[in-house]
């Protein structure tokens, strides 16, 4: 593929001037009879400089290139760069103006220019009118379009035209939210809904370009899920080419609708929130704390961009971010399970789930969540058959069938309310809050080990006990991500670490052998280690339930202190590491 570089394309661009000053010199002479006349042998050199002078000016097209050769037959060559012209030369080196605006504006101004001459003028005067300017100009587009017409191959496409006036005056918007939003507020130990303070920024109105994008946030509610936001919108014109300006195109996810002409001097464009996606199979809705993202909606008011004096409005384009305003609540309650003892005695009960409840609201509306109550119901089963599991690793470590467990193992035990949604801030922002009562005690722990360890003939009665009480108390409060010292998501957690006691005493088996302890570093001692708390999904929606309690491993130094045979020394293992509880809700 070949390509040329920026020299070789501005050598073409010469050669294809030289080419078009041919025709022009014939049409322009045609256009303009008595300045051709005027300059009889020095019309073409006359031509060549105005053409070569609009081409400096970043006139590329053919037809641009002539309506600036029209304006220099009836001010000179290079007019804007002469005393009296400063105007032209303003225009000329105003960066805002594209070429299509400036030829406009230089022949809107020339034109005032001899309609102030005529109306000063006196009737004997012979000076150019603008009923002349007029017809000479339109000479020239005839003469364009048979010049465009014998160059292309496309026969039936006609030339573009000269530029015509159409620009936006000025445009009035405002957005008009639902009322009453309501969210949730924590009361005396209860959620009730009330009115938030309603966002109703006044108008504003546009009547120059926007120095950088404008994006409003907006609180809406989903199609079907009752009133939604509106945004009031007021477009006015200076001028329109013809009746598909000033247009409106408003692009949501729900599709593209546009106005065009009159039908736009006053619109309220519905804008509705995004609907909420369908729950997972696996994990069910969407978890606490996540903020489905807004609909990126646009406002676009469109016009040539044309005007005869000034920089144009031209385009405008409004960015809408619209949130949902729906605000979720879930309650959680969950109960202590019993002091129980292994090895049972038949059929161990099965723990009571009357004390466990979660539930999920979303305005005041329940929302099905069975997985999320399913969860909860399950772990107190789960802290059972971590306690069996214990059991098991225990009773393996011990003499005969000399193995024990009493065990009051709680875990979450208390209750906890959350509520989030998107909300305003004090400067119209949007953000997404917060806010949380969270009481459980995350652990109620006494374990009750005993047994019997066997070396040789010899014999101890052992036991291990640790007990403890974790509190998780907190308060949640965060609006988007800020939040005051331990209020934030992040500090959403609570850990801890009650370690073993471990006591061994000898008994009398007729072997003259006795069995101690001797003394651990701390790491063999041994405890029971948790964390709980909130933390992100799997999928990323929001955050979840977690709860994980753990065994470190025990080992004692038993001395066999023997008569005869001096004190020997045995390390052995009690229980092994193992986590007796992992388990997530939400």
């Amino acid at each position: 593929m070949l390509q040329l570089t920026p020299a070789q394309s501005e050598q073409i661009e010469r050669l294809q001037l030289k080419r078009d000053t041919a025709s022009l010199v014939q049409l322009l002479g045609q256009a303009w009879p008595d300045v051709a006349e005027q300059l009889q042998a020095r019309w073409p050199a006359f031509v060549d400089a105005a053409l070569e002078r609009a081409h400096q000016l970043g006139l590329k097209e053919v037809a641009d290139q002539a309506r600036y050769a029209s304006l220099c037959c009836l001010w000179g060559a290079s007019f804007e760069t002469k005393p009296r012209f400063e105007w032209a030369a303003a225009l000329c080196a105003d960066p805002a103006l594209n070429r299509a605006l400036l030829l406009h504006q230089l022949h809107h101004r020339s034109r005032e220019d001899l309609v102030r001459r005529a109306a000063r003028a006196e009737p004997t005067q012979q000076a150019l009118t603008p009923a002349g300017f007029d017809k000479a100009m339109a000479a020239v587009e005839t003469g364009l379009a048979h010049i465009t017409r014998g160059r292309t191959i496309y026969v039936d496409q006609p030339p573009a035209p000269p530029p015509k006036a159409c620009d936006l005056g000025a445009i009035t918007f405002a957005v008009a939210e639902p009322k009453p939003l309501q969210a949730y507020q924590g009361q005396d130990g209860a959620w009730r809904r009330t009115d938030l303070t309603s966002w109703a920024p006044p108008p504003e109105t546009l009547s120059a370009p926007l120095d950088e994008a404008r994006v409003l946030p907006v609180l809406s509610r989903a199609v079907g899920a009752g009133a939604s936001a509106r945004l009031q919108l007021a477009v006015s014109t200076l001028a329109a080419c013809d009746a598909h300006h000033p247009e409106v195109l408003h692009v949501s996810a729900a599709g593209r609708l546009t106005w065009r002409g009159a039908d736009t001097a006053k619109l309220s464009l519905t804008l509705h929130a995004p609907p909420a996606p369908p729950a997972d199979p696996k994990l069910g809705p969407a978890g606490i704390a996540h903020g489905e993202p807004p609909d990126l909606q646009t406002v676009s008011i469109a016009s040539c961009g044309i005007r005869d004096a000034g920089a144009p409005l031209g385009q405008v384009q409004l960015g809408l971010q619209v949130h949902a305003a729906t605000q979720h609540l879930v309650k959680v309650r969950h109960g202590a399970l019993p002091t129980e003892v292994w090895p049972t005695e038949g059929a161990p009960a099965a723990p009571t789930t009357a004390l466990t409840a979660c539930q999920l609201e979303a305005d005041s509306q329940a929302q099905a969540a069975p997985s999320w109550l399913k969860a909860w119901q399950g772990l107190q089963p789960l802290a059972r058959t971590g306690l069996d599991k214990l059991f098991a690793a225990w009773s393996r470590q011990m003499a005969d069938t000399s193995g024990r467990l009493e065990a009051e193992l709680s875990p979450l035990v208390g209750q906890a309310g959350i509520t989030w949604g998107w909300q305003h801030e004090h400067d119209g922002a949007v953000a997404l809050r917060v806010q949380g009562a969270i009481d459980f005690a995350a652990l109620v722990l006494d374990l009750r080990l005993a047994g019997e360890l066997a070396w040789g003939a010899s014999r101890a009665r052992v036991s291990l006990r640790a007990q403890g009480r974790s509190v998780w108390r907190m308060t949640l409060d965060q609006r988007g991500a800020a939040a005051a010292d331990g209020q934030g998501l992040a500090q959403a957690k609570c850990s801890w670490r009650h370690p073993f006691a471990l006591g061994v005493e000898a008994m009398a088996t007729g072997d003259p052998a006795l069995l101690s302890a001797g003394p651990m570093p701390e790491a063999l001692r041994g405890a029971v280690i948790g964390e709980c708390g909130l933390r992100p999904r799997p999928d990323g929606r929001g955050q979840q339930w977690f709860y994980r309690l753990s065994i470190e491993p025990v080992h004692v130094l038993l001395l066999r202190q023997d008569p005869l045979g001096g004190t020997q020394r045995q390390r052995r293992e009690l229980l092994p590491a193992s986590t007796l509880i992992d388990w997530s809700a939400g």
